[in-house]
């Protein structure tokens, strides 16, 4: 992840899509890795999202895979109330169950926010002028921009940034997960996470992911 300059802003992502998650970790195993919902988290390689529809419901919505609101503030769902995303004190991102406001005292809300990262890139560009070599080329640097998403705790601490953890509960790494997603807080303590860049959101033109996540 070296040589990438970054440029933030505080602004929220400003749409009415949903989007679906990856990670922007680059020169990493995790780099584009899809993220999913699962028991009230977030994790890495699984199939897909753990996802609920009751039988009263007479038209449940086609599950679209783990998609959330603008700006973090929530899962995309239909269920009434929707479903809220936390950053729990241990960083742990995660999100309330449906029908519930519940979440672990000490929990943030927020502190998402919009990242540019300017990305470096060198090439060879014939200009027509040497470099003194005589071969007409000269070593040329140029740019490219993308927008990430990045966490910044609100509990005055300063820690901050998005981490990917090996530290999966047993039930989820049965079902295929390798990693899970955090947050740096002031009680943060994993080890062995990979700092990732920030998150990609990237949208979708439908208005649900799912009835709910579980």
């Amino acid at each position: 992840m070296r040589g990438l300059s970054l440029l933030t802003s505080f602004a929220a992502a400003a749409s009415a899509t949903t989007y679906f998650m990856t990670v922007f970790a680059p020169n990493t195993e995790v780099d584009g890795a899809l993220i999913n919902a699962a028991s009230q988290g977030f994790y890495l390689s699984l199939d897909g999202p753990s996802t609920y529809c009751p039988s009263n419901v007479q038209n449940c919505p086609e599950v679209q895979g783990t998609l959330v609101t603008a700006g973090m503030t929530g899962m995309a769902v239909q269920v009434p109330g929707g479903q809220q995303i936390y950053v729990a004190p241990d960083g742990q991102v995660q999100y309330t169950q449906a029908h519930s406001s519940s979440m672990p005292p000490g929990s943030m809300v927020g502190g998402w926010y919009n990242k540019t990262v300017v990305i470096p890139s060198s090439s060879d560009i014939d200009c027509g002028v040497g470099d003194g070599d005589g071969n007409g080329n000269d070593n040329s640097t140029t740019t490219t921009t993308r927008y990430v998403f990045d966490f910044l705790s609100t509990d005055g601490s300063g820690k901050g940034g998005v981490k990917i953890c090996p530290d999966v509960p047993a039930a989820i790494r049965q079902t295929g997960a390798g990693y899970s997603v955090y947050a740096g807080t002031r009680a943060f303590n994993e080890s062995f996470c990979i700092d990732a860049v920030g998150l990609n959101l990237m949208p979708r033109d439908v208005p649900f992911g799912a009835w709910q996540y579980v």
